[in-house]
């Protein structure tokens, strides 16, 4: 059966919340039922704020936000994969492109049902194994938005991109050359360690005997020099290691060739001759080959290879720099020789760094920056001693068997009370445990390396008195196989692949090929699942293939697939895709095109990114789509058939009407939002934004009295939604470490306008407990409601965080006053305005581990 929650896209008003016990009914069924009752009101967003009670309606209850975050690591960047249980709009994120962390604006579409800031914190699991993602957290404070913070192990280059159902986001992380040890030094310093003297001499050792050295003993051989008591020595050593075992196990093997060889801690001075096992030797020192340039060419191409390190723009900055060691002897070539090991070095092109500061001590030995050099030299030395092959030699090696994981659980409460002309009604709408785990089992061998992964959970509905029983959810159950020989990737089971035109989750295969340094392509099939509540379909089918082209390494790359889906025999999607992104520093941009063959209909088109202009960062989000995504089984909208053979069937529909029908029960919607963000000064942070959006309408399917088909009514279009927020931010403002955001937000549209003003803060208790106050009040204007609604929303949050562990408890009392029309009983007398006051309590208590 296929999830009927992802198919609500954009639709409007009343569109059934995200109510996860009702995730097994059968897709088409569901989907035609609450497309057709949202279509036919032909409501605004801003009516989803018509309140329905903290709990379900709100979200509360409603399963996450977040279905999943999978992060997949690839040779030079990691893909993460975010999918929504509904719709989001990209509005912006800070900081926009660099960063050990960012903060991503997302507004709600209107298939998430009501926005009036009752969501709670989520902490999702992150998938996948990454050691780059220490975490993510999404958060709600300005009503009809979210924020999703992604915090890294450290600083990186990324660019986001938008999927093509509107419903994911994908996070492109950039490390900019195929995974090695870096080191990154702000100031360097002398590598601390231990090491194995295998002997001393007064003259220094030649390179054969260092070789020899190395390949006696399979690990890292090289000689330093120290002055003792006036005499210059030179020592040929192993090493260094991290650990002092380490070196006491090659020394019990190197004393029985040589006699006289002892333990080291930490007591280099100089290093010469550095060899590593079985690498080539050093490279010779370079001479000129072009002709001189003038003192400001010279000067002119320092300063953009400068400028170029500091952007992350590594080929640029090595080309520059390069051109400068070709030079002729001038006064700031050691400069540039010493900048280019380091650009290598931060690009983790490793060898070639060591060769470069090598060269640098053997023409500059009494530099300006020798000390610096040998310094990262030496720092080099201490991250490359992995040897090529398992042994007992050398700094220690990954464990062949590695495990990680995290599990969370949490407990839900909400409860209603009404009071409507003078009668209080009591209602419990919410009593759920929700119990997640994400477990990763990794196998590293010298050629082939092997993954299994499970991320499930499992929601229990503790109240008999409350509709819906119990929900289990898998993200991800697969095992992968990866040849590093052979560039070759393979992953079966359930799994993500939000890239390739596939609409949330599938159960199936992946195919991975690395074709060469700029090409990679891919294929996959199986069924569509769309959520973790989804079970293994057995009506659908897909297969998809792709090809990712890398030409600038990262700066812009191009991504083109095509997707094929059948349903019961016919043809749901057949769709051809390109995806291209742009990524420098301060400038990103990424466009999505989607186009259906099948229909010869364009499916969706997308532009985001944003551009930093001074301290300014402007980000844009166009979007123009099908809503919901074009497929066959859309002709389902507005009918009583359960799936497509019923049409069929039923009504004796052929497959050319079926598309017909399809296409006419499809809406568009045109999107556009901007914002812009600064910072102003060094505790504050402002954002605001602005949006439109217009969902159009249907036309009428008239009946045909022939077959008995009943005919579906026309719906009506949205008109042109307006809406916009200001946001300022402020950190340590009352005390060390606290945060305070106020925000205000408003919509405008031809059905009713709404306002939001919202104060969230934090303050730091003791250690790593938190405390958040929060409040919000809402006034919404919907003649269709009767006039006016006001809603006052305070909150509380406390929560302790530690380095694997985190409990939270977060609850939330919120006050409704409502003016609706009622009709008095057996009277013509016009509708009179009356008074509804809700109250509604809810809780929310979570701990997750990660292990």
């Amino acid at each position: 059966a296929r999830d009927p929650h992802r198919d609500r896209r954009r639709i409007g008003a009343v569109t059934a919340p995200r109510r996860r016990r009702t995730c097994r009914t059968r897709r088409p069924a569901a989907r035609a039922l609450g497309l057709a009752l949202s279509a036919a009101t032909g409501s605004s967003l801003a009516a989803t704020l018509a309140p329905a009670g903290i709990g379900p309606a709100g979200g509360i209850g409603a399963g996450p936000l977040v279905q999943f975050i999978d992060a997949q690591d690839a040779d030079d960047h990691t893909d993460i994969s975010i999918q929504f249980a509904c719709s989001v709009f990209y509005v912006g994120n800070a900081p926009a492109s660099h960063g050990s962390s960012t903060r991503i604006t997302l507004r709600l579409g209107a298939d998430c049902g009501l926005q009036s800031g009752a969501l709670p914190p989520e902490l999702p699991l992150v998938g996948g194994g990454s050691s780059l993602i220490k975490g993510a957290r999404l958060d709600a404070v300005v009503p009809g938005q979210v924020t999703l913070d992604l915090d890294f192990t450290r600083d990186l280059d990324f660019v986001m991109a938008p999927s093509a159902s509107g419903t994911g986001l994908r996070v492109r992380l950039l490390t900019h050359t195929p995974r090695k040890p870096s080191v990154l030094l702000a100031e360097p310093q002398a590598a601390i360690g231990y090491s194995v003297n295998l002997d001393s001499a007064k003259s220094a050792f030649d390179r054969e005997s260092v070789a020899a050295a190395a390949s006696a003993f399979g690990t890292q051989a090289y000689v330093s020099e120290a002055d003792i008591e006036g005499e210059h020595w030179y020592r040929l050593r192993l090493g260094p290691f991290a650990t002092r075992a380490d070196a006491e196990r090659v020394l019990a093997a190197a004393q029985t060739r040589y006699p006289r060889a002892w333990l080291a801690a930490g007591d280099e001075q100089t290093d010469l001759n550095v060899v590593e096992h079985g690498a080539a030797p050093a490279l010779p020192v370079t001479t000129p080959t072009d002709p001189p340039l003038s003192d400001p060419e010279r000067a002119n191409l320092l300063t953009e290879a400068r400028a170029a390190l500091e952007a992350h723009r590594y080929p640029e900055a090595i080309e520059r720099l390069t051109r400068l060691k070709r030079q002729p002897e001038y006064p700031a070539r050691a400069q540039a020789e010493e900048m280019l090991g380091l650009t290598r070095e931060r690009a983790g092109q490793l060898a070639q760094a060591k060769a470069e500061y090598e060269e640098y001590l053997a023409r500059y030995p009494e530099g300006s920056g020798a000390a610096r050099v040998r310094a990262r030299l030496q720092a080099l030395i201490a991250a490359s001693l992995e040897p090529s092959s398992a042994g007992t030699f050398g700094a220690a090696t990954p464990a062949r068997w590695s495990m990680a994981g995290s599990a969370s659980v949490s407990y839900q409460y909400g409860k209603d009370q009404t009071v409507a002309a003078g009668t209080t009604t009591t209602t419990n709408t919410l009593s759920t445990a929700l119990v997640f785990g994400d477990l990763l089992l990794r196998e590293r061998g010298t050629r082939y390396d092997m993954t299994a992964r499970v991320d499930a959970g499992y929601t229990q509905n503790l109240s008999s008195s409350i509709p819906g029983g119990t929900q289990d959810n898998t993200t991800a159950a697969y095992v992968e196989v990866t040849d590093k020989t052979l560039g070759l990737t393979g992953r079966l089971g359930r799994q993500s692949l939000a890239s390739q035109g596939i609409v949330g989750l599938f159960d199936g295969l992946f195919v991975g090929y690395r074709a060469g340094p700029s090409w990679t392509v891919s294929g996959a099939a199986g069924t569509p699942a769309y959520s973790g509540y989804s079970s293994v379909g057995a009506n659908e089918r897909f297969g998809t293939l792709s090809a990712e082209f890398d030409p600038f390494h990262q700066k812009w790359i191009f991504d083109a697939y095509v997707f094929d889906q059948m349903a019961g025999g016919l043809t749901e999607r057949r769709s051809v895709g390109l995806q291209t992104r742009y990524s420098e520093a301060g400038r990103t941009a990424v466009a999505l095109v989607d186009y259906d063959v099948a229909f010869h209909a364009l499916n969706s088109a997308t532009l985001i990114g944003n551009l930093k202009l001074g301290s300014w960062v402007l980000g844009f989000d166009a979007d123009h789509r099908k809503s919901p995504i074009l497929e066959l089984s859309n002709a389902l909208i507005g009918t009583n058939a359960t799936d497509l053979g019923s049409l069929q069937t039923q009504y004796q529909f052929t497959p050319e009407q079926l598309r017909a029908l399809a296409v006419a029960r499809t809406s568009e919607s045109n999107t556009l939002v901007l914002s812009a963000s600064r910072a102003i000064g060094e505790r504050w942070q402002f954002m605001a934004d602005a949006g439109v959006l217009e969902l159009s309408g249907t036309p009428a399917t008239p009946a045909d009295p022939a077959n008995q088909f009943p005919g579906v009514p026309a719906t009506l279009s949205t008109g042109l939604d307006k809406n916009g927020s200001l946001q300022m931010t402020g950190a340590s403002l009352l005390q060390a470490g606290d945060l305070h955001i106020v925000s205000v937000r408003f919509d405008d549209s031809p059905q009713s306008r709404s306002i939001a003003y919202a104060w969230d803060a934090r303050f730091v208790i003791h250690g790593a407990f938190r405390f958040g106050p929060r409040f919000s009040v809402e006034q919404i204007n919907d003649p269709s409601l009767g006039g006016r609604q006001t809603i006052y929303l305070p909150q509380l949050r406390g929560d302790w965080t530690g380095r694997r562990q985190v409990f939270e408890l977060i609850a939330g009392y919120q006050l409704l006053n409502q003016i609706t029309l009622q009709q008095p009983v057996g009277s013509i007398a016009p509708a009179q305005a009356a008074a509804v006051d809700q109250r509604s309590l809810y809780v929310n208590v979570a701990y997750r581990v990660r292990f």
